[in-house]
This record gives C-alpha cells, sequence and structure tokens, in this order.
C-alpha cells in the first residue's frame, strides 16, 4: 500500500505541471501572432487615430475662433458636385481660400481635403462627396490662425462648424 508510484502515473501532478506549461506555450504563439500581423486592422488604425487626435496641445486656433465668434456651415450640393462654405458670424477674411478637412470616422487614407475658393455667397469647390457614413469636418484659412469644426452625419447635406472650444461666458 505504501508503494510509491512514479511522478508521471500521478494524475494530479501531472495537472499541476502540464496545464501552465500549456497556458505558457499557448500564450507566446498567441503573441507571436499578433506582432507578425499587418498594421492592416482598422479597430487598432481607429485607436491609434483617436489617440493622436486627443493629444492635440496647441488650441491658439481654437482659442482665436472662439475670440473672434467664427461660425459657418459647410453644404453639399450634390445636383452641382459642389462642396460650398457659408459664413454664419466672425470677421472672415473673404477674398482669401479656406481649407476645408472631411476626415473619414474608420480609415485616413479616405480623407478629403480641399481648398475651397471664394464665391459670391462664400467659399466653394467642386467635388463629389460619399454621404453614406459620417464626416468630422474641419475648416480653416490657409495661414491657421483659427479652426472650426464640426460633424456631417450620414445622409445629412449640411453642418455647424464652430470653434472647439465654447465660451465659457466669464471673459464677456
Amino acid at each position: 500500500m505504501n508503494e510509491k508510484v512514479p511522478f508521471w502515473r500521478n494524475h494530479v501532478l501531472i495537472l499541476v505541471f502540464v496545464l501552465p506549461a500549456i497556458s505558457i506555450i499557448a500564450g507566446v504563439g498567441l503573441l507571436i501572432t499578433a506582432l507578425r500581423t499587418g498594421g492592416d486592422d482598422p479597430v487598432l488604425d481607429e485607436v491609434r487615430r483617436t489617440a493622436r487626435g486627443a493629444q492635440v496641445t496647441d488650441l491658439s486656433a481654437d482659442e482665436a475662433a472662439r475670440a473672434g465668434r467664427y461660425a459657418a456651415i459647410v453644404r453639399l450640393d450634390i445636383e452641382a458636385g459642389t462642396v460650398e462654405v457659408l459664413p454664419v458670424s466672425g470677421r472672415f477674411t473673404r477674398s482669401a481660400p479656406l481649407h476645408l478637412v472631411l476626415s473619414h470616422p474608420i480609415t485616413s487614407a479616405d480623407d478629403l481635403r480641399f481648398e475651397l475658393e471664394p464665391s459670391d455667397t462664400g467659399w466653394r469647390v467642386a467635388a463629389e462627396v460619399d454621404t453614406s457614413h459620417d464626416w468630422n469636418v474641419r475648416l480653416s484659412p490657409a495661414d491657421s490662425e483659427w479652426r472650426l469644426q464640426g460633424r456631417l452625419t450620414r445622409g445629412t447635406l449640411a453642418a455647424r462648424l464652430q470653434p472647439a472650444l465654447q465660451d465659457t461666458g466669464t471673459d464677456r
């Protein structure tokens, strides 16, 4: 009865040593697989993009837009194939072109950048824009003195652009 059994015949000892060894090997295998995959993961790209966007530290353009009380409307004319920006408030330099960036919410390779030329009602450029998804919109002059932003939601043809920093009412 007190006969010694070799450890490889003791099922409890096998579980104590084999299960952790298998989990370590599986973990190393998963790590190697994760490191070998390419950078074509849209979820990972969005995380990187979000982290990059959250690290904006120069808010002087947003402060200038708030102080100048800038606001605008971006409008898509699907029939005419144009993108138009209409000033709402602020002292826009009507003779200078504006830069408009439509950022795709997932794939940065699909971002659209336009230089809008002055027109009778605001600024305009000939362009086709896909309205089947949302766009993050950013508007600024060539010197980036101020910056407006907004969101063009799926299926809509216009969006309000305003400063990222809102007026707190304390500096009036």
